[in-house]
């Protein structure tokens, strides 16, 4: 697991060469609007398979 960041502006590069390129591989897609509780389930854009999420750190460290 690694993560990718990238601008607004390249968005609509990089999800489509994400979309053909991923083979095998489950992306999770989302934004950074400082609620990272919403931004990895609400705001989130799947790639393949949707995969549960543990985000209870996530609510911890918001809290």
């Amino acid at each position: 697991m690694y993560q990718v960041a990238f601008g607004c502006e390249q968005f609509a590069q990089v999800v489509p060469w994400l979309m053909l390129n991923r083979e095998n591989l489950d992306i999770l897609v989302h934004p950074s609007t400082g609620d990272d509780v919403a931004d990895h389930t609400k705001h989130a854009l799947w790639l393949g398979n949707k995969l549960e999420l543990n985000v209870g750190f996530l609510r911890r460290i918001s809290s």
